[in-house]
Formats: structure tokens, sequence, C-alpha cells
């Protein structure tokens, strides 16, 4: 397809993901506040989606209903909600004006508006869980070798049953007990071959600096990781012992099944005492079999803690994770001298075992250099392998801001190179989802309370100052988290995004603020206990001093969406 039209029909999804986010949200909003008027006997004059321009406008019975062209979001019309509409109108149905009904009347319609929000997230909780959401199983995938938890005793393999003693179902749910654990030791118990095992094991505080100065901290488990690693090898040099070549990927090691780098892992340290002095391995090579033997081991020097990750490091059996598989042009990687297929071993003096602690530590390298004002230019040696020989290279960092999901800007440090290993998922990848439609209800119900109370506490984070006014967002930020989400990462996770969106706008209107539905939830309840309409200087007030309010916050939102989106 040519680039234009691919081009064209990207742009067309991402309009359609803003439209469909934005206005869904706000529309169904606006049709809370239209429903349940109706229910209560007043009168809607309009009921518009979009605003601006009409497109197309049909009365039926009283309303006016508007397509407008601007989709991103729509009004309603509610007559007599301003007292002095009734008494300017000419012929005046006091029966069905907003002004004359009883409080809970008014409260329903104020509040309508933010209880379908909400009833939409639960809809669309409930739908994917019906529809089903992947997930990872309870289990150590991976447990790199040096690290905290492998020194605790944790191995690749073992099915994680409790953590702090409270069941774990899928591995997110043991990522969350780690991140609300820093700076603690928490038990673990496992199951490893069938024999039930516990750990007590050291979770730190990670802190990550935003752009901004500011710090998120959570706790972090170094060495836990939920993907594996394809089982494909990686040479430095043109004569390998065993007679591999790069990219070989294994099939079987000494009669067993070979389907990831853990496995072999696990088939070594199961037989390291009664492996024969050759071994006989197969592995595919540019679409064939082959059925390789290796050299003879039996004079191999075995040492106290001789262990899988050692016996394959001495054998020079390496997994194309700590390989150079693309360097950036321009990158200081680049510029130091690193070339694709060069086998990394230390950064700083600092030993790697995995692609994310060479990550990390030239995180932290980069960070350290920052932070004392030093050039960034020489921040790290590498200790690397090429072509069979040990070198040293000295090489720059590259500080970039970058995003989360959500658009928070943070410093990332980096060389600019890309892994030659690849990852790989867990065989035990689940499908979580049910049939049963009241299942599925509980369970909408269950996620929207906990998105609820999430925005509610951010807000009051917001309020007291404990979270920086440079997280917040506006319509240009969610419009193109809308459109990434749906492009990149599928419906699922792009509705999923709309259900939050549409809590965090449910929750905001609520609050006790003019203007918004929860202010205007205020004045009935000032109005119901006092026996009166409250004087239009004193409503004018009120409301002037929230839209006030208001405008200062979509300010600052305005702002941080603009400097999200260029610089």
């Amino acid at each position: 397809m040519p680039n234009f039209i691919t081009h064209i029909l990207a742009s067309l999804e991402y309009a359609f993901a803003i439209i469909t986010l934005l206005g869904g949200v706000i529309a169904i909003h606006e049709f809370g506040h239209f429903i349940f008027a109706k229910w209560c006997g007043i009168r809607v004059d309009t009921f518009s989606i979009g605003f601006g321009p009409k497109l197309f406008s049909k009365k039926r019975g009283e309303t006016e209903y508007v397509l407008s062209l601007v989709p991103l979001g729509g009004f309603v019309k509610i007559y007599g909600q301003d007292p002095e509409e009734l008494a300017k109108d000419p012929n005046p149905q006091p029966t069905r004006a907003f002004s004359e009904k009883g409080l809970l009347q008014k409260i329903s319609v104020l509040a309508g508006g933010p209880v379908f929000n909400y009833f939409l997230a639960v809809f669309i909780f409930s739908l994917l869980a019906m529809a089903g959401v992947q997930k990872l199983p309870a289990l150590a995938t991976r447990v790199v070798y040096g690290t905290a938890a492998y020194q605790a005793g944790l191995r690749s393999g073992d099915v994680i049953k409790t953590v702090n003693e409270k069941s774990m179902h899928d591995f997110e749910a043991i990522d969350h007990e780690i991140a609300i654990s820093a700076d603690k030791q928490i038990p673990f118990n496992v199951e490893r071959d069938g024999k039930a095992l516990s750990f007590r094991l050291p979770i730190h505080r990670q802190s990550l600096a935003d752009a901004g100065g500011d710090s998120s901290q959570a706790g972090q488990l170094d060495g836990l990781e939920p993907f594996g690693r394809e089982a494909v090898f990686a040479v430095s040099g043109a004569n390998q012992a065993w007679g591999i070549q790069n990219g070989d990927k294994l099939l079987r090691f000494n009669g067993a099944e070979i389907s990831s780098w853990e496995d072999l892992e696990a088939v070594v340290e199961a037989n390291l005492n009664s492996l024969p002095s050759k071994i006989p391995f197969t592995v595919e090579r540019a679409n064939q079999k082959l059925d390789l033997l290796s050299p003879d081991i039996s004079t191999m020097v075995k040492t106290p803690d001789w262990n899988a990750a050692r016996f394959l490091e001495a054998n020079e059996l390496f997994n194309g994770e700590l390989f150079v598989g693309e360097v950036v042009k321009g990158s200081p990687a680049d510029k130091a001298g690193i070339k694709k297929g060069d086998h990394l071993l230390a950064v700083n003096s600092i030993r790697i075992y995995s692609f994310e602690s060479l990550r990390s530590t030239i995180q932290t390298s980069g960070e350290s250099a920052a932070k004392a004002a030093k050039n960034l230019d020489n921040a790290v040696v590498l200790n690397i392998v090429r072509d069979g020989k040990l070198q040293n290279i000295n090489s720059g960092v590259s500080a970039t801001k970058n995003k989360d999901p959500l658009g928070q800007s943070f410093m990332a440090y980096t060389i600019g190179i890309v892994s030659a290993g690849k990852a790989q998922l867990p065989k035990s990848v689940f499908l979580e989802r049910t049939f049963n439609p009241f299942k599925a209800l509980y369970i909408g119900v269950g996620e929207a309370a906990k998105h609820t109370a999430q925005t509610v506490v951010g807000l009051k984070k917001l309020a007291t100052g404990e979270a920086s006014m440079k997280s917040m967002g506006g319509p240009i930020m969610i419009g193109k988290l809308a459109g990434e989400t749906l492009s990149s990462r599928g419906w699922r996770e792009f509705l999923q995004i709309m259900a939050i969106i549409s809590i965090s706008l449910g929750v905001f209107n609520l609050l006790p603020v003019p203007v918004l539905d929860g202010g205007y939830i205020i004045l009935a309840i000032v109005e119901s206990i006092r026996g009166r309409p409250i004087s239009q200087n004193i409503t004018q007030a009120f409301l002037k001093v929230g839209l006030s309010l208001i405008l200062i916050l979509m300010v600052f939102a305005f702002y941080n969406d603009i400097t999200r989106v260029l610089f």
C-alpha cells in the first residue's frame, strides 16, 4: 500500500479515536442530564451532540435534537435552570421548569451526567471482562543470575503462590504488591518441582525523576522478570568451540526439548553433576535441523558455586540479549565506536546479566553525572568482547525527555543500542474472561469503584500539593492518548482508557465547585434549607468564583498539553 494512503488511514484512525473517546464520554455525560430531566418531567429544549455550527437538527416533540460541527462533546438546554428564564417567558410552564422542582429531582438531574459516566465505565469494564483480558501468570518466568531476587533464593520457573501473605492470581498482582512494599523485606511462598518453599525478598525504593524535578517512588525487586528469552545463540568471534553460529535456535539439549533460554538453564541446573562428557544438542540453522555434539567437558573445572549460569558462560553459550543488535546512527554508542555484534559484559565495572540491568546501570550513571553537573560525553565505560577480544570503550550518554503513557515527562539516559535478543512470553499466558453477565457486571462495578477511588486520591494530591500540577492534562493530551492507544495497543486498551476518562469526568464534575454539577448541587441544597432562592447577585458571584477556578485549571491543563506536544 502506498505510503500516503497508509498515512491517510492512520490519520483517520487517530481522528476516529479522539472523536470517539472525547465526544463519546462527554455526550454520554450530557445524555445523563437529558434522560433524568425527562424522567423528572422537566422540559428539555435542546439536546446537541457536538457544538458549534449545526450540521443537522430535527425537532421531535418539545426537544430539538442537533448534530453540530465539532463532535467533541455536547450540551443540554434544560428549561428553567436559570430562574430568570421562567420570569421572562411569555408562556411560562412552572410545572415543567427545573427551578420549580423539589430538591431530590434537582439533584438527580444535576448528578445524572456523572452517574451516566459511571454507567459507561461499568459497561466497558463488564464488556472487557466478557471479551477477556490477557494475563501473565503468577510465575517467576525469569530470575536474573546475580540479582537480589536470585541471591535470596528465587529461581526461574518458580510458581508464586503468595506475596506478603496475599494470594497471587497473575503477575500484575505480584507487581502491585512489590510496588507498595518499598524498603521492606517481604515473604514469597512459591512452588518448585512440587515442593513448597519460602523466601524473604528485599524490595528497594525506585525513584524516577521527571523533567521538572519531581519524582515518583515505588518498590522494585531486582531480577524478577515476567518475560523469558528465545533460545537463540549469539557468538563473539569466528570460532565457537561447540560449532555454534550466530542465530542458531536451540531445539534439544542432552535429550530434553528446549523452547526458551530458561528451559536450557533449567536442564543444565538439574543435570550439572550428571552431564555426559560430550553433550548432544540440536539446533535450527537456515531452516535446517542440525544434530551437533559438544567438545569434551569432562576436564572442566567446577567451583563450589557452580551453577547453570556459570556453566553456560564458561562454555561461551550466550543468549543474544547482551549482544548489540543495532546501533542508532549518530548516538553516543555510534560515536564511541560500538558495533553490531559486540558482547556487553559490564558498565562502569558493574557486571551486567540482563538488558534491563544494562539499561538501569546506564540510567543511574546518567543521573549521577547530571546531578554532579558533569559532562555526559564520558559518563560510562563499557567492557565488551569483540571478535573474541576484551575491550574497554568510553561512551557518552544522551539525555532525552521521554514520556509515559499518560504524557508525564521524565529524563531517560541512553547510549543508543538495541539488543540482539528477543523476549518471549511464558507458555502459560492465559485469557481471563467470564461469560456470566452477572459476574461480568460485578467485575465492572469493582473496576469502576477502584478507578473512582484512584481518581479521588489523585485530585486530593493535586489539591494538597502532593502531586505536581504538571501531571494535569487537558483535551489535547487526552486526544493524543486516545489516538496512540487505539493505533498501537488495540481496542481493549482504548476502551479501558475511555472508561477511566469517563470516571475522571464524572468525579471532576461532582466537585463542589461553582459552574460544575457539584457546585449547582450545593446551591440547590442551600436553597432547599433556606426555603427560598438565593439572590441573583450572590449566585452570580458564586458562579464567577467557580468560573475563575475552572479557567485557571484549564490554563494549566492546556499549558501542560502544549509543552508535552511541542517539547
